[in-house]
């Protein structure tokens, strides 16, 4: 009988320790979304990382999405958003690749130099700090993915570029999370 308990004990610790190998226990640890976006801090090793790196104002804008990461990587799946428009992107890039989306064909709004906001995320999921990847706002703070951007680590709390009168803003940084990151152009 004693033999069969540690034999029983044996086996269940050993398909334990297999599920914690596999990642399955990692899961149980916990199932919060993470504190702060991964690009937060600039693009992961060895990955593809993507910020918005410039926005052109007027009717003909546009968003300039870069590939600020080491490697080559999908942008299928990733949306811009400015509130309340959507726009779903797609394409690859590589490192140091840069994509346009014309404000036209984009599904997002107007992209006047007074006031705006725009965040790249990767999922629809447009509240989630977990999504959103890169922001910037310009004109007045407190946009309506702001406080979004500023819990993910990817946005100043009360700041905006002062950006009226530019023709665009271009970031000056690899991954600008506040104002001193962007350049009127």
């Amino acid at each position: 009988m004693y033999n069969r308990v540690i034999g029983v004990i044996l086996v269940f610790g050993a398909v334990v320790f297999v599920l914690l190998l596999a990642g399955v226990g990692s899961a149980m640890l916990t199932d919060e979304p993470p504190d702060v976006s991964p690009y937060a801090s600039g693009a992961p090793s060895g990955g593809a990382s993507f910020v918005i790196s410039a926005v052109a104002f007027g009717d003909a804008g546009y968003v300039e999405v870069t590939n600020v990461g080491e490697g080559e990587g999908s942008l299928d799946g990733h949306w811009l958003c400015q509130f309340p428009s959507y726009g779903g992107i797609s394409g690859t890039l590589g490192p140091g690749q840069t994509a346009r989306f014309e404000r036209s064909g984009g599904g997002f709004g107007d992209l006047g130099d007074a006031s705006g906001e725009i965040g790249l995320y990767t999922s629809s999921a447009f509240d989630d700090p977990g999504s959103i990847i890169a922001y910037v706002e310009w004109g007045d703070p407190g946009h309506a993915r702001s406080s979004t951007a500023v819990e993910a680590g990817v946005w100043t709390a009360d700041s905006a570029v002062n950006a009226a009168g530019a023709a665009m803003i271009v970031a000056v940084e690899d991954a600008p999370t506040s104002t001193d990151g962007w350049a009127i152009g």
